[in-house]
């Protein structure tokens, strides 16, 4: 039949280009792997080997709760699917385009590096170091396995393969040699810093070194009381409480030796994911009350002391981790329970409970009151054996910014009435180790005649910043026979890390794949670091709780616990109850005022009031003044009594020491040399009595003067101000260093140097260039 023209089928032709198109496809799919031969196709183990151990890594990371083995073979089950898909598909783009390389290795090459990339910019790492590490570790896995490929390939002889093998093996000797010698300019092992750690070290270690000399040419004598590390006189028995239900901690399930009713916060927490339900077994409106104890045997009552832990992987539990002091703590005749928070901690598949660090303080509150209702059951553990006015709250991380915000409970739980009881409960100590300091409900906690101890590492890859030291600020006492003898202390220790304060969180400061680029090289030693812990945490609750002054001369000077503590670089803060202050640098913001009409004056000195700083250039919560001078110049800075401070002075008739609190500040020296270390600065204190006669001290006689701690925190040193959000920028923080010295050691030819007699002190700064603030001077008693 014949159609008219305008009839015609217009796309009859498409058919055929259209098989033509598909033929060629199909050509080029078969042509996909033509480059990629025998010797290529054994080079991807490189690429699949470097590819595997970045998985394990990661599901090392991101836990599941199912168990170690389920996630690596979760993640490598999954990650070997999408680099097979991936690979090919981006081999066959290669072909679709006619570049002539072996394609199947190529995409194997890209998809590593840029999954190492990927992985590593969402463990915040940021994008340069993600990239550069993602380029490095494509090209490791090329290098292994064109090495592989060689060595099994027939067409090399021997002698060909043993060249290959020690050219590698001298290549990679060198960059091992470049590495050690090479990329720690800035570490805290300089030469001069570590001579200057390792002196103090010595001073601690042997009780007495030219740097660290008293007046009388010695160190404080080591105390004589026992090592508050040392067991104690009581047998331990242990035992855990919980919801007798709990999904995931047989502890706290059949284990449970006391049953709990739980808790509701949904007044708190408003969003609980599924996925977070499914896994712990209750929400919100069901968190569990568990506790693992450890409790003296014997008669009697015995102070409470509740530990939490902080914000570690929600599906690795951490409340174990403080066993060790548990332990200790019991034996010495403290009932002390480990609070299980887990649930409210981060998962990398669930997110974090909103307000979890108010939740956190809520939880402890909620211990007491469970504690409390045991304690009345007649038959309980509990019952006839708890001293709820004598009351501890510790925390680790989170968990010790949770602590002094259960002792300050009124400010963001004053409404809840749930809470009608907590008059019964005195608290009357608080410990906080490498705390967080953030603000909630844009407050903060504010702890009055509560004694405080705070520690804190110099190498903390996660707290980097020394935020106990704020809330040491945020401490104040009555100074009144009512109120009690208080003190507070502030421990800071320059090989310290963040994790291993708790023996569950093993090494790193920051969960895997980003704990890998974390430095631990400095580190002092675990054990070393936890008996830190004991010594300072076991004498500030026997000072503090059962009343043993004989350990208090160790919050005031480290040295005193020389026999005691590891070898380290330590700084203490302590201030008491009876500490009388005639500056604090924090009542206005005129220079030469002082506090009760004190007046203050320096010479040849730059000088200001300015507010102390951390490591993010963040306010500390104090002010100091700062005093700045240069080299061969030198200068002065006097502040002079008033009538009226000196009548109360006079008034205190205990006060024997001169303090105050100095902190080694940096100049910026590193323009022209990186590795520049500020000198350190000779400094004199002189007392003038009011009569006019004056007496001189060196200030190194009475304890030694350390440079700044610098931390390095990366394994290179251009990743420092590179990841995570630049907070390992600054390699040094000041740190206050207290200083006591006795008005006995200035009296000369029977005048006498006491604090009401003074009409000035004057401190001296010579060498240089130098920097220091001040804070805090006054008198206080021994």
């Amino acid at each position: 039949m014949n159609l008219p023209l305008e009839e015609l089928p217009l796309s009859q032709p498409r058919p055929r280009r259209l098989r033509r198109f598909g033929q060629w496809l199909l050509n080029r799919a078969l042509h996909t792997f033509q480059y990629d031969t025998l010797f290529w196709r054994r080079a991807l183990f490189g690429l699949w080997g470097v590819y595997a151990s970045a998985l394990i890594v990661t599901a090392f990371g991101m836990t599941t709760g199912l168990g170690m083995m389920a996630d690596m073979l979760i993640a490598l089950f999954l990650g070997v699917l999408a680099m097979s898909l991936a690979s090919i598909a981006s081999a066959f783009v290669l072909t679709l385009a006619y570049v002539p390389v072996p394609r199947l290795f190529v995409s194997g090459l890209l998809y590593t590096g840029g999954a190492v990339t990927f992985i590593l910019y969402h463990a915040d790492m940021g994008m340069f170091v993600s990239l550069m590490c993602g380029a490095i570790a494509s090209g490791a896995g090329a290098a292994a396995g064109l090495l592989f490929a060689v060595m099994a390939s027939d067409r090399l002889a021997w002698r060909g393969k043993a060249a290959t093998l020690g050219t590698v093996f001298v290549l990679a000797a060198a960059l091992t040699l470049w590495q050690q010698g090479g990329i720690r300019p800035n570490q805290m092992g300089d030469a001069d810093q570590a001579d200057s750690a390792a002196d103090s070290a010595d001073a601690g270690a042997d009780g007495a070194t030219a740097v660290a000399a008293g007046v009388d040419g010695s160190a404080p004598l080591p105390l004589a009381s026992d090592n508050p590390a040392s067991p104690g006189a009581y047998r331990v028995k242990t035992f855990t409480y919980g919801s007798g239900t709990d999904r995931n901690r047989t502890e706290y399930r059949s284990g449970a030796d006391l049953i709990t009713e739980t808790v509701d916060a949904s007044a708190y927490i408003k969003k609980w994911p599924d996925i977070r339900e499914w896994f712990w077994g209750f929400d919100e409106k069901a968190l569990p009350v568990n506790g693992r104890v450890w409790m003296p045997e014997g008669e009697g009552q015995f102070p409470l002391v509740l530990i939490v832990h902080g914000n570690h992987l929600a599906e690795q539990f951490s409340d174990g981790g403080y066993a060790y002091l548990g332990e200790l703590l019991a034996s010495r005749g403290f009932i002390t329970v480990s609070v299980d928070e887990n649930f409210l901690n981060y998962s990398v598949w669930g997110g974090i409970p909103s307000q979890d660090f108010k939740v956190r303080a809520w939880m402890l509150l909620k211990h007491l009151q469970q504690i409390g209702a045991f304690s009345k059951q007649i038959g309980n553990p509990f019952a006839g054996h708890v001293d709820f006015g004598q009351v501890v709250l510790m925390g680790h991380s989170r968990g010790g910014q949770a602590a002094p915000m259960a002792a300050d409970w009124t400010r963001w739980f004053k409404d809840d009435k749930s809470l009608t009881d907590m008059g019964e409960y005195r608290i009357q100590s608080v410990v906080a180790i490498a705390p967080t300091d953030k603000a909630i409900d844009k407050t903060t906690a504010v702890l009055k005649d509560v004694n405080y101890l705070t520690i804190q590492g110099a190498l903390d890859g996660d707290v980097n910043d020394f935020y106990g030291d704020r809330q040491y600020g945020r401490v104040s006492f009555s100074n009144t026979a009512a109120a009690g003898f208080r003190f507070k202390s502030s421990i800071y220790i320059g090989e310290a890390n963040h994790s291993r304060f708790n023996t569950d969180w093993g090494a790193m400061d920051d969960s895997l794949p980003g704990g890998l680029f974390l430095d631990r090289s400095g580190m002092m030693d675990a054990d070393d670091q936890r008996e830190i812990a004991r010594v300072y945490i076991s004498a500030f609750l026997e000072a503090t709780i059962h009343g043993k002054n004989e350990y208090r001369p160790l919050f005031q000077d480290y040295r005193y616990g020389s026999v005691w503590l590891p070898q380290a670089t330590y700084f203490n803060r302590y201030e008491s109850s009876s500490f009388i202050a005639a500056g604090t640098f924090d009542e206005d913001r005129d220079k030469t005022k002082l506090l009760r009409q004190n007046t203050a004056e320096a010479q040849g000195l730059k000088w200001t009031e300015e507010e102390a700083k951390d490591r993010q250039r963040h306010n500390r919560g104090t002010r100091g003044v700062v005093l700045e001078w240069d080299e061969g110049r030198g200068g002065s800075y006097t502040v002079t009594f008033s009538d009226d401070f000196r009548r109360q002075l006079a008034a205190s008739r205990s006060l024997d020491s001169f303090v105050f609190s100095f902190a080694n500040l940096e100049r910026d020296l590193r323009q022209e040399d990186e590795t520049a270390i500020v000198p350190l600065p000779d400094i004199e204190v002189e007392l003038t009595h009011r009569g006019g006669a004056s007496v001189t001290r060196p200030l190194s006689v009475f304890m030694p003067v350390l440079q700044p701690v610098r931390s390095t925190f990366t394994i290179a040193s251009w990743m420092e101000e590179r990841i995570k959000d630049e907070k390992y920028k600054e390699e040094t923080e000041p740190v206050f260093q207290s200083y006591r010295l006795p008005l006995s050691s200035f009296e000369v030819n029977g005048v006498s140097y006491a604090a009401s007699e003074l009409a000035s002190v004057t401190f001296r700064f010579q060498g240089g260039p130098g920097k220091v603030m001040l804070d805090d001077i006054g008198f206080d008693a021994q």
